[in-house]
């Protein structure tokens, strides 16, 4: 929709933003100024994960399998070739790189997301939302993942293949990686640019440090990755969808005042 009018004709211009502002109203909340879209993409999305599990949710299971099984055989060999590397800049770097994924992070992405709410960039708001909630869904689902296989961690000792389901072993997936990449991925796609790629490097060394350290197989670190990946992107291509629902463009002529309002339903 264009709206356009001389700039002398105030009448004309009131007339114009008023019909904006009825058209708005009419539209779908809009993201960019209403903080209740924290609260409803809190039960919206989380009922949008559950209407995931379908029909097809055991091919998915199943070729996550196909695809994770083969690997498991090279896994006893993947730490200690990490572990080799293990030093120097390269090991300051996974201990730096560990810490995104651990428990410790939940407070400063709480805290980044709160800082944002004291700005007026709604879009650094609706990035430090996402980080967090894809940081809490992403968790929610590896955790349930590591007591349902039970896998053993590789310092105790009994192999790859070693899995007693709810025992207490929570090995699959890895809950820092998934962390890792649940936490910053928003922020890639919120800001893509060569910069913020970078971010990944940080993501894949929380990996490599769970290898390193003897925590994880690297099958477990794979899973992990992809559940917190797969859940961020997930959230922030919905989020973002929205906020491109409605956009409202200013056009300032030297013989004109326009306004464009763009709405997606």
């Amino acid at each position: 929709m264009l709206c356009s009018c001389s700039p002398r004709a105030g009448t004309c211009v009131v007339l114009c933003v008023l019909s904006l502002t009825c058209l708005c109203e009419t539209a779908t909340a809009q993201p960019s100024s209403d903080r209740a879209r924290f609260l409803r993409w809190m039960y919206r999305d989380a009922l949008a994960l559950t209407r995931t599990i379908d029909e097809r949710t055991p091919l998915y299971v199943a070729s996550a399998a196909a695809f994770l099984l083969p690997l498991s055989h090279f896994d006893p060999a993947i730490n200690p070739a990490i572990q080799q590397r293990y030093r120097g800049r390269f090991g300051d770097f996974l201990d730096f790189a560990n810490h995104f994924g651990g428990p410790g992070v939940k407070l400063p992405a709480v805290a980044v997301f709160a800082a944002s709410l004291l700005t007026r960039d709604t879009h650094l708001q609706d990035a430090a939302f996402t980080s967090l909630q894809s940081l809490i869904y992403a968790g929610a689902i590896s955790y349930g993942l590591k007591y349902a296989f039970g896998r053993e961690r590789p310092f105790e000792g009994d192999g790859a293949h070693d899995f007693d389901p709810f025992s207490g072993h929570t090995s699959f997936p890895s809950g820092h990686t998934t962390a890792a990449f649940a936490l910053l991925t928003p922020w890639v796609l919120y800001y893509p640019h060569p910069v913020t790629y970078g971010l990944f490097a940080l993501s894949t060394g929380t990996a490599l440090a769970r290898l390193a350290r003897d925590k994880h197989w690297a099958t477990d670190v794979i899973a992990g990755g992809a559940i917190g990946f797969l859940t961020a992107y997930h959230l922030s291509k919905r989020h973002l969808a929205e906020r491109r629902r409605l956009s409202i463009t200013p056009v300032i002529a030297p013989d004109a005042l326009s306004m464009s309002l763009r709405l997606v339903l």
